[in-house]
C-alpha cells in the first residue's frame, strides 16, 4: 500500500551504535503493513567515505547524526480529543519505545530539516562521490610516500577537505618549500 505524504517525520534518540537495529525494527514493522501502528518509512543517514589505513583504501559507512533515526509515521490520531488537543496513538507509541535501543522520541522535524537531511526516493540528483576523510590536522608532520619528494617529512600548513589536498612544507636546501598534496601521498608520523 502507498503512504506517500502520510505522517510527519521524527528524530528518534538512539543509544550509540543501535541506529541500525532501530531501523530494522523499524523496517519490519513497515513491511506487516498494519494500519493500527502507522509506521511508513525509517532512516539514518550515511555518508562513503574513503579511508586509508596502512597503505591500504577502503570504503567505509559513517553516521551523518551518530544516536539519531528518523521515521515518517502518525504519532497522533487525525481527530483531536474532546479538549481540542492532538491525541497521542498510544500502539505507536508503545512500539517505538518498545524497540531496545531508542531512549526517546525526539520531536516533529520541521520542513526545513526534512528538506535538508532526508533523501526522497526517486531524486534525480546524483550520489555525490566519495570524499576522503582527512586523519590530519594543522601542524602535524608526515611523511611523503608518493610522488617525487618520497621519504621527505612535512609539516601541515593547511587542509582543503572539499578537494582533498593538503599544503605542506618541505626543507629542501634548507629552505622552506610549500608543496600541495593529496591525502593518499602522505601518511602521518608516528612519534
Amino acid at each position: 500500500m502507498d503512504h506517500a505524504g502520510e505522517g510527519r517525520w521524527y528524530i528518534l534518540n538512539t543509544l550509540t551504535q543501535y541506529e541500525k537495529r532501530v531501523s530494522t525494527a523499524i523496517q519490519r514493522q513497515i513491511s506487516l503493513d498494519d494500519p493500527a501502528i502507522p509506521v511508513f518509512e525509517v532512516q539514518y543517514p550515511l555518508e562513503k567515505t574513503v579511508e586509508k589505513r596502512n597503505g591500504k583504501t577502503r570504503t567505509v559507512e559513517r553516521r551523518f547524526f551518530p544516536g539519531y533515526v528518523f521515521v515518517r509515521m502518525k504519532l497522533y490520531h487525525d481527530d483531536p480529543g474532546a479538549d481540542g488537543k492532538p491525541q497521542l496513538n498510544e500502539n505507536v507509541w508503545n512500539f517505538i519505545q518498545g524497540i531496545r535501543g531508542v531512549s526517546r522520541i525526539g520531536g516533529e522535524m520541521s520542513d526545513e530539516e526534512v528538506a535538508m537531511w532526508i533523501s526522497i526516493p526517486g531524486a534525480t540528483d546524483a550520489a555525490p562521490l566519495p570524499t576522503a576523510r582527512p586523519q590530519f590536522n594543522v601542524g602535524d608532520q608526515v611523511e611523503i610516500v608518493d610522488g617525487p619528494f618520497t621519504g621527505f617529512k612535512a609539516d601541515i600548513k593547511e587542509i582543503d577537505v572539499e578537494r582533498g589536498f593538503l599544503q605542506v612544507e618541505i626543507q629542501v636546501f634548507q629552505r622552506a618549500t610549500p608543496v600541495q598534496l593529496e591525502f593518499g601521498q602522505v601518511e602521518k608520523v608516528v612519534e
